[in-house]
């Protein structure tokens, strides 16, 4: 009878803290459907978890998929290392900053799109549908096309290549532990040119942005971001996503707003 008093008593105060939990935490997406999820590598157990509900979505990869394409081209010999430079073609983009040749470095930091589409159809489609299966990525379709699969709209139900936030923290599992089916020194490069900062706490952050939108105004947002932190022995894999329930400023990316927020809660968490 102890035992049942006790089990009951357990169930009930895990069910409640989760639930409180879900509620305090419900400030960080005012007016958005949004998702953290904050995994222990030490532990491996979620030590945060925010939105579970939409942390199961598949959304487009957009611009966070720029790292397995890193392991990709890395382990191809498509790029030979960071510091290859790919020509601009001289057409001019949205961001003066794209506008420019880059190398593997500004290409992850500046997330230039038009780097990305002149890898993947270096990789060929027989070549990238076998990483994409290897690396289990997501729903692995590129059916929407070699260079846009992951840039169609959250809009278009179903389309495109789609990723859930656990799936994120699945592949990010397996990149810092140098589990993907690649060469140790691809992994290596990625891990390299995905550095951010450091915290002022000294927690290195490592980690992609990805924006999209769900309107042709560009008024409604969709945000990633995918990150690896360490210090000493505390290493963390964190999944931020939002979109927006409301219309939002044009052209105001998701993305960086998804790394903001990251920041926040891991500020909150004493993690920052």
């Amino acid at each position: 009878m102890a035992m049942m008093k006790f089990l009951y008593l357990f169930l009930f105060t895990t069910t409640f803290s989760a639930a409180w939990s879900q509620k305090t935490d419900g400030h960080y997406f005012k007016d958005m459907k949004g998702c953290f999820l904050l995994y222990n590598l030490k532990t491996h157990t979620f030590d945060k978890l925010i939105g579970d509900e939409h942390c199961r979505q598949r959304l487009p990869a957009c611009s966070t998929f720029k790292v397995p394409l890193a392991v990709m081209a890395f382990d191809s010999g498509v790029l030979t290392d960071e510091n290859v430079v790919l020509k601009w073609n001289g057409v001019k983009e949205s961001r003066e900053v794209l506008n420019q040749d880059h190398n593997a470095k500004s290409w992850m930091k500046d997330s230039v799109v038009w780097f990305s589409q002149r890898i993947t159809p270096e990789l060929g489609k027989e070549k990238f549908q076998n990483y994409l299966t290897d690396f289990n990525y997501g729903n692995k379709d590129f059916s929407q096309g070699i260079t846009t699969a992951w840039l169609v709209s959250p809009s278009e139900k179903n389309l495109g290549l789609r990723i859930s936030a656990y799936e994120q923290v699945e592949f990010f599992k397996k990149l810092w532990a140098d589990k993907l089916p690649v060469s140790k020194r691809a992994m290596q490069l990625t891990r390299k040119i995905t550095y951010l900062e450091t915290s002022p706490k000294g927690f290195k952050l490592y980690g992609k942005t990805g924006s999209n939108f769900y309107d042709k105004a560009h008024t409604s947002h969709l945000g990633w971001f995918i990150a690896y932190i360490e210090k000493d022995n505390q290493k963390y894999i964190t999944v931020t996503n939002l979109s927006d329930s409301k219309h939002q400023k044009a052209l105001d990316y998701g993305g960086p707003r998804a790394k903001e927020m990251t920041k926040i809660i891991l500020s909150n968490e004493g993690l920052w």
